[in-house]
């Protein structure tokens, strides 16, 4: 796993950096978009072992680049995690996948049990 890049899409610099230690818990390497056209952007350009996109980011929202990487990866969307304040079963009506979303946090261990539990880790 080592040498795995995480993209972290978040405009919170508290919860970004909580999301860049669980990854580098997992020996990942982080890149943080602080709005939407910034994570696109990156994604152009490189490619992510696992995303974590906040859903309310200013200039192009979370669903937005969802949206992006659908265009770009069809319905293959198992390394995205996607963190929110709203209520998730709202978001999870909103995105209509079976996307991993947790609440937005600061807590490391909630992040790296999250992006475990949704397999992006086996074998971690």
């Amino acid at each position: 796993m080592k040498d795995e890049k995480l993209l972290i899409v978040e405009n919170n610099p508290l919860v970004a950096a909580a999301i860049e230690k669980a990854g580098e818990r997992l020996q990942m390497h982080a890149d943080v978009a602080t709005d939407g056209w910034e994570a696109i952007e990156l994604l152009r350009n490189a490619t992510y072992r696992a995303i974590v996109i906040d859903t309310d980011l200013p200039r192009h929202s979370g669903y937005g680049v969802l949206s992006y990487l659908r265009e770009e990866n069809g319905n293959r969307l198992e390394n995205v995690i996607l963190m929110t304040s709203s209520d998730r079963a709202l978001v999870r009506q909103r995105v209509a996948e079976p996307l991993q979303i947790i609440m937005t946090t600061e807590a490391v261990d909630e992040i790296a049990d999250a992006m475990n539990s949704a397999f992006l880790f086996p074998e971690a």
